[in-house]
């Protein structure tokens, strides 16, 4: 019988100070060297630009919130690092294999990380055409050839990148790590949540209601927790959050964490509230078609 997903960290050495030492790695990684070389490279845009460096600061906040190639690419820089740190703690800390973050027996099943991906995507896109069909007017077509072409291609790299990074900390090192101290799987589904959710509470759009956007960001965190345990494995919460991220390139809100060229841009947002009732209804469909049905998909 292959291991549950709580006792993958067995393999490795698991004393309280590795995951401590490797917690500061992962941050020093993330924020620290992530955070200098995407200071490097905005100056080497600016340069190229020919923008003037007198207000850095002022400069590099309109240049993040710009919706260009440049930007886009700035912002996902420091995940790179995110998941450098990552896999340096998990092999060189815990000695263990890296994949071990995404199942028992240290391997990615394809199949079901594409299906997790496919599904999400697909109820995405239907979101989308509800809102395009039905409100037609609060959606303004920004499509450019010349600026999505190459947003779609960075995307398509970076995306990925950026949300694995984030799937492989939380839901893998942090729920693992966390497995040694409880294996009750309700607490740890609500840790998870909670970690998850505090850095996201700097993004811009938690000023549509702090409270609400704080309980959406927690329950993505917690239905990524609750799919990863439930599945023994970490695909499905991978497919989900790139899938999720990848719609930004289709359509977009002004307010976005992650600013893009997109097809469609949202004129008024709605009501977090709803957003966070329609989420639940989405992560409702699609825990149904994976583990509701006698035959889910594998």
């Amino acid at each position: 019988m292959s291991q549950s997903y709580l006792e993958i960290a067995q393999q490795g050495k698991n004393n309280w100070w590795r995951y401590l030492l490797g917690i500061i790695l992962i941050f020093s990684f993330w924020l620290i060297i992530g955070s200098i070389v995407t200071a490097i490279f905005v100056g080497i845009i600016f340069r190229l630009r020919g923008l003037p460096l007198a207000d850095v600061e002022q400069q590099f906040e309109g240049f993040i919130k710009s919706a260009s190639l440049d930007s886009f690419i700035a912002i996902n820089l420091q995940f790179i690092f995110f998941a450098i740190g990552t896999f340096l703690a998990v092999k060189l800390i815990h000695q263990r294999k890296f994949l071990s973050l995404v199942s028992a027996e240290s391997k990615i099943n394809w199949k079901r990380l594409f299906a997790g991906f496919g599904v999400w995507f697909l109820l995405q896109a239907i979101l989308i055409a509800i809102g395009l069909i039905t409100d037609p007017q609060n959606y303004r077509f920004t499509f450019n050839p010349s600026q999505w072409f190459p947003l779609l291609i960075a995307a398509l790299i970076l995306t990925p990148i950026q949300t694995s990074s984030e799937e492989l900390f939380f839901r893998g090192y942090l729920i693992q790590g966390l497995s040694c101290i409880t294996k009750n799987k309700f607490l740890l589904i609500v840790i998870t949540g909670l970690l998850f959710m505090f850095p996201h509470l700097l993004n811009p759009e938690v000023k549509r209601g702090a409270i609400l956007m704080a309980i959406y960001y927690f329950s993505f965190g917690a239905l990524a927790t609750f799919v990863t345990l439930k599945d023994n494995r970490l695909e499905l919460p991978l497919g989900i959050h790139a899938a999720n991220n990848l719609s930004l390139i289709f359509i977009n809100t002004e307010d976005s964490v992650i600013p893009t060229s997109a097809i469609w841009t949202v004129k008024q947002t709605s009501h977090p509230g709803l957003d966070l009732s329609i989420f639940l209804i989405q992560s409702a469909i699609f825990y149904y078609i994976f583990f509701g049905r006698k035959q889910n998909l594998s």
